[in-house]
């Protein structure tokens, strides 16, 4: 939700950015900031996997470790990649 609106505050700065530098060059610097957010909120929805459950990889192994997820409730158990050390944290349900 934060996301969305941080994405929305910095496309309408970056248009009006874009609509100055339109009406005078001298308004360009005003188009870095929100580019900057923007670009970084796009590369990060596109990169950042969060709760993979593709567990079909030999490597993977559910560990001992199980909670539950403070915002959903539901029950989690941690997964462990040995070739990588990576973990994620998979829903039961």
């Amino acid at each position: 939700m934060l996301r969305n609106i941080v994405l929305a505050l910095g496309l309408a700065w970056l248009a009006v950015g874009l609509w100055l530098t339109l009406i005078d060059a001298a308004g360009w610097p005003m188009i870095i900031f929100p580019a900057i957010i923007v670009a970084g909120i796009v590369f990060e929805r596109a990169n950042y996997r969060g709760n993979a459950s593709d567990t079909t990889d030999p490597n993977w192994r559910p560990t001992n470790e199980r909670f539950l997820d403070e915002v959903t409730g539901r029950p989690v158990t941690v997964w462990f990649n040995a070739a990588t050390g990576e973990r994620r944290y998979i829903d039961d349900d």
